[in-house]
């Protein structure tokens, strides 16, 4: 199971996000969003960070810090909640960057 942390600025409309995607994955992976003041207190037992589009400028900053691998949401799957889209391509990430 793929544990991804979603970091965005509030943490509103990516927990809307984390439920459908933990829904699509079919037992695949465990998602939880946070706001980006609180992620550093919520890395334990994290795969894989996904970061929200509205603060993609952060992105090299939050790996840094978090050490682990980290990944922008795509615009367009973030802004229709393809949750399958998003979940296709952190699978993706995931698996290049071991």
């Amino acid at each position: 199971m793929l544990n991804i942390l979603i970091v965005c600025n509030a943490g509103m409309s990516s927990g809307i996000l984390a439920r459908k995607m933990e829904d699509a994955s079919n037992g695949e992976a465990k998602v939880r969003a946070v706001g980006v003041s609180e992620y550093q207190d919520k890395l334990e037992n994290v795969d894989v960070i996904l970061v929200g589009p509205q603060i993609r400028f952060q992105l090299n900053e939050i790996q840094a810090n978090a050490g682990i691998p980290a990944i922008t949401i795509d615009l367009s799957k973030y802004g229709i909640m393809d949750a399958e889209g998003i979940l296709n391509d952190t699978f993706q990430f995931y698996e290049g960057a071991k």
